[in-house]
């Protein structure tokens, strides 16, 4: 693995790459980190489609660390509990030792590592705080790219209180990227039957996002 202050492949710093895998999954009814689609954890899934390219530093923000254990990367407990994805995202900026982090749900299975990349490559000639996508629709804030910096703001957000996601950004200084996009990209599994759509989905999908 690369340093922090290496180059990826395509020019861009070293990143952080958080994947949220701690929560309860209480509407799939099983936990969506764990789940398997075409035969593969979808942790690991994500791992594998957003690395195609250059190195990543690596984190899964859980407080059940025995469930990730085999990964071989750290995993981060949130320190804020009940905070929400906002604590899974507090903890690893504390944790990374990268200026830019690439944030993802772990529910996303078509996730592009090309996406990834623009907004890595657009938070890094510009001052802002957050990059997400915006396809039109609703704004992705759990594909999108926080600066470390963000992780002094957001620990006053949270102890204020603070848990929704979208009222964060509001504080900080964020970047909102309209695309285009491909399709799918921010299909994500809520449900099981999200599940079994994204399983016929894969059918069709193409290797490399």
């Amino acid at each position: 693995m690369q340093t922090p202050g290496s180059k990826m492949a395509d020019g861009i710093q070293t990143a952080g790459l958080i994947i949220l895998a701690g929560g309860r999954s209480r509407r799939m009814g099983r936990d969506k980190a764990l789940l398997p689609l075409a035969g593969e954890m979808m942790v690991m899934r994500m791992i594998r489609r957003l690395s195609l390219q250059g190195e990543w530093v690596v984190m899964v923000s859980s407080n059940q660390p025995e469930k990730f254990a085999e990964l071989g990367v750290p995993v981060v407990p949130d320190q804020f509990l009940g905070g929400g994805p906002l604590a899974g995202i507090h903890a690893c900026l504390q944790r990374s030792p990268c200026e830019l982090n690439l944030v993802t749900a772990c529910d996303l299975p078509f996730v592009s590592g090309e996406v990834a990349r623009q907004l890595l490559a657009l938070a890094g000639t510009g001052t802002w705080d957050v990059v997400v996508p915006a396809d039109g629709k609703r704004v992705h804030p759990l594909f999108g790219v926080y600066h470390r910096r963000c992780r002094r703001r957001l620990e006053s957000f949270l102890e204020g209180g603070g848990r929704r996601v979208g009222d964060f950004l509001k504080e900080v200084n964020t970047r909102y990227v309209s695309g285009p996009f491909p399709d799918g990209v921010f299909f994500n599994m809520n449900r099981p039957e999200d599940y079994c759509r994204a399983t016929a989905m894969e059918e069709g999908e193409p290797e490399g996002g």
